[in-house]
């Protein structure tokens, strides 16, 4: 009886999904050819912009956690073996002092783990109007299928850009910087304050890599919807480029950001 009610309810679902996937095919075929070359504009020109800052951001992310990765985890090499003179002892020995060592060892990890993740989970919005502009649009039905493209890639950075930012990722990085601290505070036997600068050094990093993260993919898809298909909401306008502002004056100089 149950293994029938599954068996319904996913009948039910593969059916809605199949006649999602054929109104939206001929809503597409639908569409003058006018209009396709509108929106096919609109979604390459939203693409090829946001390359360039997406990938400033996530080359940039991999290459300082990578670099972050292999100086810390060589100076805590190259420190491991360091001692210090105790004076805590009637008579002062000289002793093992890997507290340093300890720190870089486990923020090379962390960085790792940081550039890692990056590779594993490519950020869209770097790469996806490469992957758009090979494809053909001579004929209304290449153009048709390459709207269809454009469409699917642009919110599938929208969807990265959600989930760079979502709470999936605020826990998985609190986690790991949590366990950092632990790690530094139980198994290296260190203070507990220790830990928690280990934790919110790691954090702050890991909070600066989220907020940075470019989200102009999610506006575009916003825009487009509203414009074109319909959707109930406003159009997102851009905001303006932040500008440094620099001056000399006799006596002194200024400095400042216009947003």
């Amino acid at each position: 009886m149950i293994l029938g009610f599954r068996r319904c309810c996913f009948l039910a679902s593969f059916l809605l999904l199949a006649s999602s996937v054929g109104a939206y095919a001929q809503s597409v075929a639908a569409i003058p050819d006018e209009q396709v070359k509108e929106r096919l504009s609109y979604v390459e020109n939203a693409l090829q912009s946001a390359q360039p800052r997406a990938r400033t951001w996530w080359y940039g992310w991999i290459a300082g956690y990578s670099a972050g990765a292999v100086v810390q985890l060589s100076l805590a090499g190259a420190h491991w073996n360091d001692v210090k003179l105790d004076k805590g002892t009637p008579v002062p020995r000289r002793v093992r002092d890997r507290a340093f060592a300890q720190d870089m060892l486990v923020g090379g990890v962390t960085c790792a783990l940081g550039a890692g993740n990056l590779l594993i989970t490519p950020f869209s919005p770097a790469y996806a109007a490469s992957k758009l502009r090979p494809m053909l649009e001579g004929t209304p039905e290449e153009r048709r299928a390459k709207l269809e493209k454009a469409e699917e890639l642009l919110r599938q950075c929208a969807r990265r850009e959600r989930e760079g930012r979502g709470w999936k990722t605020h826990a998985l990085n609190l986690g790991a910087n949590a366990a950092a601290g632990l790690v530094t505070s139980l198994a290296f036997h260190r203070r507990w304050t220790d830990g928690l600068v280990t934790f919110a050094t790691n954090e702050t990093v890991s909070l600066l890599n989220i907020f940075t993260q470019p989200r102009r993919a999610i506006r575009d898809l916003n825009n487009y919807e509203v414009t074109y298909l319909g959707k109930q909401g406003d159009y997102v306008q851009e905001r303006p480029a932040r500008q440094w502002l620099f001056s000399v004056y006799p006596g002194g100089f200024s400095l400042g950001l216009r947003f």
